[in-house]
């Protein structure tokens, strides 16, 4: 195991790149302005770049919501290892491919293969940041408190079984597409239902 301290640095490090990782998201946005004709509105330029902006919405709430389940599991760990470094930088991998894959989805149309790498990409994300979920559940030396229950990786495992469902439902059948990443919603129910059941036992 390593010291909390390289732990700190190591997390701060993986804050960053989520960090910079949300703000190249915009960059495409501010290049639609520089190449509009003279005379073009405003609101045709935010009608015909529709799909941008869809992309940006929707890779923005991803990164945040996969941020925001990374933090939790991470807020309990005292200890690291070389499994949770490779992992962590697994998941940051996905991460920094995200904005790449979000502008595949604003620059091709909604074909089989840009279908696949953006989803593809967040269901990459998604199944890391389960493993990392699941290899502090099961090693009580990776947390600060052993004898503290760490986060139950049944959520991460919901998501990402939807998002693998998704995928296989938008490069599969292409009048779907990416409106298969709606599956999304299901996650918050499903997530509600695990939960209770883990307080009834």
């Amino acid at each position: 195991m390593r010291s909390e301290r390289g732990l700190d640095r190591f997390v701060t490090f993986l804050d960053a790149v989520v960090a910079i990782a949300i703000t190249l998201l915009v960059l495409p946005l501010a290049e639609v302005l520089q190449d509009v004709e003279p005379g073009r509105s405003l609101g045709s330029v935010l009608s015909d770049e529709g799909g941008q902006f869809f992309a940006f919405f929707l890779s923005f709430a991803v990164i945040a919501r996969f941020w925001m389940v990374h933090h939790r599991v991470v807020e309990g760990v005292g200890a690291y290892d070389s499994a949770f470094l490779l992992l962590n930088l697994l998941w940051m991998l996905t991460i920094v491919l995200l904005p790449f894959a979000t502008q595949v989805v604003g620059s091709y149309p909604p074909e089989p293969l840009a279908v696949g790498i953006y989803i593809g990409t967040i269901t990459a994300s998604s199944a890391s940041l389960a493993a990392v979920t699941i290899l502090v559940w099961r090693r009580p030396a990776l947390r600060r408190d052993a004898d503290e229950p760490a986060p139950t990786p049944w959520p991460s495992l919901v998501t990402t079984g939807i998002l693998v469902v998704a995928l296989l439902l938008g490069t599969l059948v292409r009048q779907v597409n990416y409106g298969a990443m709606l599956l999304l919603l299901l996650t918050g129910p499903l997530e509600g239902w695990l939960r209770r059941r883990e307080r009834a036992r």
